[in-house]
Protein backbone atom coordinates (compact mmCIF):
# COMPACT_ATOMS: atom_id res chain seq x y z
CA UNK A 1 0.00 0.00 0.00
CA UNK A 2 2.94 2.46 -0.38
CA UNK A 3 1.72 3.79 -3.49
CA UNK A 4 -1.53 4.71 -1.56
CA UNK A 5 0.67 7.36 0.32
CA UNK A 6 4.16 8.30 -0.46
CA UNK A 7 6.57 6.04 -1.59
CA UNK A 8 8.78 4.37 1.23
CA UNK A 9 6.27 4.88 4.00
CA UNK A 10 6.24 1.01 4.82
CA UNK A 11 9.90 1.01 5.00
CA UNK A 12 10.10 4.16 7.05
CA UNK A 13 7.24 2.89 9.52
CA UNK A 14 9.37 -0.48 10.13
CA UNK A 15 12.28 1.37 11.01
CA UNK A 16 11.01 3.40 13.48
CA UNK A 17 8.79 0.71 14.94
CA UNK A 18 5.27 2.15 14.37
CA UNK A 19 5.00 -1.48 13.14
CA UNK A 20 5.94 -3.21 15.96
CA UNK A 21 2.15 -3.96 17.23
CA UNK A 22 2.31 -5.84 21.05
CA UNK A 23 1.97 -10.01 20.19
CA UNK A 24 -0.55 -11.12 22.28
CA UNK A 25 -0.85 -14.18 24.74
CA UNK A 26 -1.85 -17.30 22.62
CA UNK A 27 -3.30 -20.15 24.27
CA UNK A 28 -0.51 -23.34 23.68
CA UNK A 29 -2.92 -25.71 22.00
CA UNK A 30 -3.19 -25.84 17.96
CA UNK A 31 -6.76 -25.60 16.83
CA UNK A 32 -8.15 -28.76 14.17
CA UNK A 33 -7.96 -27.77 11.08
CA UNK A 34 -10.97 -25.67 9.26
CA UNK A 35 -14.01 -27.44 7.36
CA UNK A 36 -14.36 -26.75 3.99
CA UNK A 37 -16.84 -27.14 1.08
CA UNK A 38 -18.09 -25.33 -1.73
CA UNK A 39 -21.59 -24.58 -3.38
CA UNK A 40 -22.54 -23.20 -6.62
CA UNK A 41 -23.16 -19.35 -5.80
CA UNK A 42 -25.81 -18.05 -8.27
CA UNK A 43 -25.36 -14.60 -7.26
CA UNK A 44 -21.50 -15.15 -7.92
CA UNK A 45 -22.25 -17.04 -11.33
CA UNK A 46 -19.75 -19.54 -10.29
CA UNK A 47 -18.23 -22.15 -7.64
CA UNK A 48 -17.75 -20.74 -4.52
CA UNK A 49 -15.49 -22.54 -1.74
CA UNK A 50 -15.87 -21.80 1.89
CA UNK A 51 -14.21 -22.65 5.14
CA UNK A 52 -15.45 -22.94 8.75
CA UNK A 53 -12.86 -22.70 11.75
CA UNK A 54 -15.56 -23.10 15.58
CA UNK A 55 -14.65 -23.78 19.26
CA UNK A 56 -15.87 -26.80 20.74
CA UNK A 57 -19.51 -26.98 20.82
CA UNK A 58 -20.96 -30.13 22.74
CA UNK A 59 -24.65 -29.98 23.05
CA UNK A 60 -24.61 -25.95 22.26
CA UNK A 61 -26.51 -24.71 19.11
CA UNK A 62 -23.98 -21.56 17.53
CA UNK A 63 -24.29 -18.99 15.79
CA UNK A 64 -22.25 -17.62 13.24
CA UNK A 65 -19.49 -15.07 12.53
CA UNK A 66 -18.62 -14.06 9.00
CA UNK A 67 -15.21 -13.72 8.21
CA UNK A 68 -14.83 -11.08 5.36
CA UNK A 69 -11.64 -11.73 3.23
CA UNK A 70 -8.97 -9.32 1.83
CA UNK A 71 -8.23 -8.37 -1.33
CA UNK A 72 -6.09 -10.96 -2.77
CA UNK A 73 -7.44 -13.44 -0.44
CA UNK A 74 -9.79 -16.25 0.35
CA UNK A 75 -12.13 -18.19 2.42
CA UNK A 76 -9.08 -20.59 3.84
CA UNK A 77 -7.25 -17.19 4.55
CA UNK A 78 -10.17 -15.51 6.24
CA UNK A 79 -11.32 -17.53 8.70
CA UNK A 80 -7.04 -17.81 9.74
CA UNK A 81 -6.35 -14.17 10.13
CA UNK A 82 -5.84 -12.34 13.60
CA UNK A 83 -5.03 -15.88 15.66
CA UNK A 84 -9.21 -16.76 15.49
CA UNK A 85 -8.84 -20.74 15.30
CA UNK A 86 -6.26 -21.06 17.84
CA UNK A 87 -8.37 -18.46 20.04
CA UNK A 88 -11.57 -20.10 19.37
CA UNK A 89 -10.32 -23.71 19.98
CA UNK A 90 -9.32 -22.98 23.64
CA UNK A 91 -12.44 -21.23 24.39
CA UNK A 92 -16.02 -21.42 24.58
CA UNK A 93 -17.07 -19.02 22.16
CA UNK A 94 -20.55 -19.58 20.87
CA UNK A 95 -19.84 -19.37 16.95
CA UNK A 96 -18.22 -20.56 14.24
CA UNK A 97 -16.67 -18.40 11.75
CA UNK A 98 -17.72 -19.02 8.77
CA UNK A 99 -15.67 -17.77 5.16
CA UNK A 100 -16.89 -17.56 1.55
CA UNK A 101 -14.81 -16.63 -1.20
CA UNK A 102 -15.78 -13.19 -2.07
CA UNK A 103 -13.32 -12.18 -5.21
CA UNK A 104 -11.89 -8.94 -5.40
CA UNK A 105 -14.56 -6.48 -5.77
CA UNK A 106 -14.85 -5.14 -2.69
CA UNK A 107 -17.69 -7.26 -1.16
CA UNK A 108 -19.84 -4.72 -2.63
CA UNK A 109 -22.68 -5.90 -6.05
CA UNK A 110 -21.17 -5.30 -9.60
CA UNK A 111 -23.35 -6.53 -12.98
CA UNK A 112 -22.74 -10.09 -13.24
CA UNK A 113 -20.84 -10.65 -9.22
CA UNK A 114 -22.65 -9.66 -5.99
CA UNK A 115 -20.48 -11.52 -3.29
CA UNK A 116 -22.58 -9.75 -0.55
CA UNK A 117 -25.71 -11.17 -1.15
CA UNK A 118 -24.15 -14.27 -1.58
CA UNK A 119 -23.20 -14.02 2.30
CA UNK A 120 -26.57 -13.12 3.11
CA UNK A 121 -28.88 -14.69 0.82
CA UNK A 122 -26.97 -18.32 -0.36
CA UNK A 123 -24.04 -19.14 2.32
CA UNK A 124 -25.97 -18.59 5.55
CA UNK A 125 -28.96 -20.58 4.71
CA UNK A 126 -26.71 -23.28 3.43
CA UNK A 127 -24.81 -22.99 6.86
CA UNK A 128 -28.44 -23.59 8.57
CA UNK A 129 -29.18 -26.36 6.22
CA UNK A 130 -25.57 -28.15 6.01
CA UNK A 131 -24.02 -27.69 9.20
CA UNK A 132 -26.95 -27.19 11.56
CA UNK A 133 -25.88 -23.30 12.41
CA UNK A 134 -28.24 -20.66 14.17
CA UNK A 135 -28.31 -17.99 11.04
CA UNK A 136 -30.38 -15.92 13.78
CA UNK A 137 -27.29 -15.42 15.51
CA UNK A 138 -25.32 -13.73 12.85
CA UNK A 139 -21.92 -11.19 13.02
CA UNK A 140 -20.03 -9.53 10.80
CA UNK A 141 -15.67 -9.40 11.25
CA UNK A 142 -13.36 -8.27 7.90
CA UNK A 143 -9.90 -7.42 7.61
CA UNK A 144 -8.78 -4.98 5.40
CA UNK A 145 -10.78 -4.65 2.20
CA UNK A 146 -13.23 -6.85 4.43
CA UNK A 147 -13.19 -4.80 7.20
CA UNK A 148 -14.86 -2.02 4.45
CA UNK A 149 -16.99 -5.50 3.92
CA UNK A 150 -17.74 -5.71 7.24
CA UNK A 151 -19.10 -2.12 7.43
CA UNK A 152 -21.23 -2.38 4.29
CA UNK A 153 -23.03 -5.37 5.26
CA UNK A 154 -24.36 -3.56 8.60
CA UNK A 155 -25.47 -0.93 6.19
CA UNK A 156 -27.41 -3.11 3.75
CA UNK A 157 -28.22 -6.26 6.25
CA UNK A 158 -28.30 -4.13 9.52
CA UNK A 159 -31.42 -6.54 10.53
CA UNK A 160 -30.00 -9.43 10.59
CA UNK A 161 -26.51 -8.38 12.32
CA UNK A 162 -25.71 -8.87 16.10
CA UNK A 163 -21.82 -7.47 15.80
CA UNK A 164 -19.62 -5.82 13.26
CA UNK A 165 -15.95 -5.98 13.43
CA UNK A 166 -13.84 -4.15 11.02
CA UNK A 167 -9.97 -4.05 11.25
CA UNK A 168 -8.03 -1.94 9.28
CA UNK A 169 -11.23 -1.09 6.87
CA UNK A 170 -9.38 -0.20 3.26
CA UNK A 171 -11.55 3.05 2.97
CA UNK A 172 -11.13 5.38 0.29
CA UNK A 173 -11.55 8.90 0.55
CA UNK A 174 -13.15 9.67 -2.72
CA UNK A 175 -13.59 7.50 -6.38
CA UNK A 176 -10.28 9.07 -7.52
CA UNK A 177 -8.25 8.00 -4.53
CA UNK A 178 -10.00 4.51 -5.34
CA UNK A 179 -9.30 4.13 -8.46
CA UNK A 180 -5.75 5.25 -8.23
CA UNK A 181 -4.87 2.50 -5.73
CA UNK A 182 -7.17 -0.41 -6.92
CA UNK A 183 -8.43 0.33 -10.06
CA UNK A 184 -11.87 -1.91 -10.51
CA UNK A 185 -12.77 -1.70 -7.28
CA UNK A 186 -15.64 0.37 -8.07
CA UNK A 187 -17.74 0.37 -11.24
CA UNK A 188 -17.84 4.24 -11.80
CA UNK A 189 -18.27 7.55 -9.56
CA UNK A 190 -21.81 6.51 -9.41
CA UNK A 191 -20.78 2.60 -7.57
CA UNK A 192 -18.68 4.55 -5.27
CA UNK A 193 -21.40 6.94 -4.31
CA UNK A 194 -24.20 3.85 -3.67
CA UNK A 195 -21.32 2.16 -1.32
CA UNK A 196 -19.27 4.73 -0.11
CA UNK A 197 -19.51 3.92 3.71
CA UNK A 198 -18.10 6.98 5.11
CA UNK A 199 -21.43 9.51 3.64
CA UNK A 200 -23.24 6.50 5.16
CA UNK A 201 -21.69 7.27 8.49
CA UNK A 202 -24.70 8.16 10.28
CA UNK A 203 -27.03 4.89 9.43
CA UNK A 204 -24.26 3.32 11.92
CA UNK A 205 -26.08 4.77 14.81
CA UNK A 206 -27.06 2.23 17.30
CA UNK A 207 -25.34 -0.57 15.49
CA UNK A 208 -22.73 -2.75 17.89
CA UNK A 209 -19.54 -2.03 16.05
CA UNK A 210 -15.99 -1.72 16.41
CA UNK A 211 -13.46 -0.78 14.04
CA UNK A 212 -9.62 -1.22 15.11
CA UNK A 213 -6.55 0.27 12.96
CA UNK A 214 -3.38 0.63 13.41
CA UNK A 215 -2.00 4.24 13.32
CA UNK A 216 0.41 3.87 10.95
CA UNK A 217 -2.16 1.99 8.55
CA UNK A 218 -1.97 3.75 5.11
CA UNK A 219 -5.90 3.84 5.12
CA UNK A 220 -5.93 5.54 8.66
CA UNK A 221 -6.64 9.36 7.59
CA UNK A 222 -9.45 7.87 5.66
CA UNK A 223 -10.84 6.28 9.16
CA UNK A 224 -9.86 9.06 10.85
CA UNK A 225 -12.65 11.02 8.63
CA UNK A 226 -14.99 8.04 9.15
CA UNK A 227 -14.57 8.08 12.69
CA UNK A 228 -15.46 12.24 12.65
CA UNK A 229 -18.85 11.50 11.07
CA UNK A 230 -19.91 8.85 12.96
CA UNK A 231 -22.75 8.85 15.51
CA UNK A 232 -20.16 7.20 17.72
CA UNK A 233 -17.02 7.97 17.49
CA UNK A 234 -15.40 5.90 20.51
CA UNK A 235 -15.86 2.63 18.53
CA UNK A 236 -12.75 3.10 16.21
CA UNK A 237 -9.64 2.27 18.32
CA UNK A 238 -6.05 3.40 16.80
CA UNK A 239 -3.04 1.69 18.57
CA UNK A 240 0.38 0.78 17.32
CA UNK A 241 0.56 -1.17 14.02
CA UNK A 242 0.64 -0.92 10.15
CA UNK A 243 -1.46 -2.91 7.58
CA UNK A 244 -0.10 -6.39 8.38
CA UNK A 245 -1.23 -9.83 9.79
CA UNK A 246 1.04 -8.20 13.27
CA UNK A 247 -1.80 -6.09 13.69
CA UNK A 248 -4.41 -8.39 13.56
CA UNK A 249 -2.54 -10.60 15.24
CA UNK A 250 -2.88 -8.04 18.41
CA UNK A 251 -6.23 -7.31 18.37
CA UNK A 252 -7.40 -10.98 17.72
CA UNK A 253 -8.18 -11.95 21.57
CA UNK A 254 -10.36 -8.42 22.05
CA UNK A 255 -11.89 -9.01 19.00
CA UNK A 256 -12.90 -12.27 19.53
CA UNK A 257 -14.08 -11.55 23.46
CA UNK A 258 -16.10 -8.67 22.08
CA UNK A 259 -17.74 -11.50 19.58
CA UNK A 260 -18.25 -13.60 21.97
CA UNK A 261 -20.17 -11.30 24.58
CA UNK A 262 -22.28 -10.19 21.19
CA UNK A 263 -23.50 -13.99 20.18
CA UNK A 264 -23.75 -15.25 23.59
Amino acid sequence: MDHAVLPGKGRLDEALGRCDAPPPALPAAAPPPPTTGSFESRLRGRTVAYALSSAPSGDRPLGVCLALHGFGSNALQAVNTGNYPRLLAASSAPFVLAAADGGDGYWHPHATDDPLGMLFTEFLPLLASRHGLQVDRVAVAGWSMGGYGALLSALTYRSQIRYVVASSPAIFRDYADAERVNPGAYDSQADWDRHDVTARAAELAGLPLRIDIGAADPFAPAVRRLRDRLPDPSVVTFTTGCHDGRYWDSVGPSQVESLTKALA
